[in-house]
C-alpha cells in the first residue's frame, strides 16, 4: 500500500505543513479532526493526530484527548495517535519526561490511552518529531487487508439532556438521535416518552411497553402526564405531533 495523497491541518505549525511525505501530493485546509488526513492506494483513509508528550498529558488534563478521538472516528475507521517522543515510568508510579519526573501517574495516562485505542483510535509512538514524517508513511504502507474489525466501544458525546434521556429504560445511547430528530429538544421528547397517546410508532424502538416502562421508573400515575406550560397564563403547550402538523 502507498500514499495517494495527503491533507495537512492548515493549524499545524510550518515544518509539518512542508512535509514532503514521499512525492506524494499535498495540501493544506483546516480539517475537522486530526492533523493529518492521508489517502492510500487501498481506498482508506487514514486520520492522524499528533502530539508531543508534553501536549498528550495537558490533552489528557482538560478533556480534548476524548473529543478528538471521537471526533476522528467519525471520519475514519483508520485512526492513529502519533506521540513524537517517548516518557517512561518512573519510580514510585510517575511518568519521567526529559530526564524529570512528573506529577502524573504512570498508570492513569495508561489508562486514558487504553479508552483511546478502545474508542478506535491507535497509539503509535516516534521518538522524536523528526520521525513523524516516516511513521505517517510507516502507517499508510501497511497491509489493511488483513483484519478489519471494527473497535469494541463506540464514542456517544452527548449533552446533559440527552446523558438524561439515555439513562431512561428502554432508550438508550442508540436511539436518542432518533428521538430528538422527531421532538426536537430533550424536554418534547420527555414528553412524548411519558405519554402513551403521543405519536405511538414515530420513533423507531419507542412503543407503548417502552413507554410504560419510563412511566413507572419516574412514578408516573395512571391517568396522570407530565406536560409543558407557558408561564404566563399557566396552559399547556401544544403538543409536539400537533405543533409537527401545523
Amino acid at each position: 500500500m502507498t500514499l495517494s495523497s495527503v491533507i495537512i491541518d492548515s493549524r499545524e505549525p510550518g515544518w509539518v505543513q512542508s512535509l514532503q511525505f514521499g512525492g506524494a501530493p499535498t495540501a493544506v485546509v483546516a480539517l475537522d479532526a486530526g492533523d493529518v488526513w492521508a489517502a492510500t492506494d487501498d481506498a482508506a483513509t487514514l486520520v492522524i493526530e499528533r502530539k508531543t508528550p508534553q501536549d498528550l498529558l495537558a490533552s489528557i488534563a482538560d478533556g480534548r484527548l476524548l473529543t478528538q478521538a471521537a471526533a476522528m472516528r467519525e471520519h475514519s475507521t483508520w485512526c492513529y495517535l502519533v506521540v513524537t517522543g517517548l516518557f517512561y515510568p518512573g519510580a514510585g508510579g510517575k511518568i519521567t519526561l526529559g530526564g524529570q519526573e512528573t506529577g502524573w501517574g504512570w498508570a492513569a495516562v495508561q489508562g486514558a490511552l487504553l479508552t483511546v485505542q478502545e474508542l478506535g483510535v491507535m497509539v503509535v509512538y516516534c521518538s522524536s518529531d523528526l520521525e513523524f514524517e516516516a511513521t505517517v508513511m510507516l502507517l499508510a504502507n501497511r497491509n489493511r487487508g488483513v483484519v478489519r474489525l471494527e473497535p469494541p466501544r463506540i464514542a456517544h458525546l452527548v449533552g446533559h439532556g440527552e446523558a438524561a434521556l439515555a439513562a431512561l429504560p428502554g432508550v438508550g445511547p442508540e436511539r436518542i438521535k432518533a428521538l430528538l430528530e422527531y421532538c426536537g429538544t430533550p424536554a418534547w421528547a420527555l414528553a412524548y416518552l411519558t405519554d402513551p397517546d403521543t405519536g405511538n410508532g414515530a420513533v423507531p424502538g419507542i412503543g407503548p411497553g417502552v413507554k410504560n416502562n419510563v412511566r413507572r421508573a419516574l412514578g408516573i400515575p395512571q391517568g396522570a402526564e407530565l406536560a409543558l406550560v407557558y408561564r404566563d397564563n399557566g396552559q399547556p403547550i401544544q403538543k409536539q405531533e400537533e405543533t409537527q402538523r401545523d
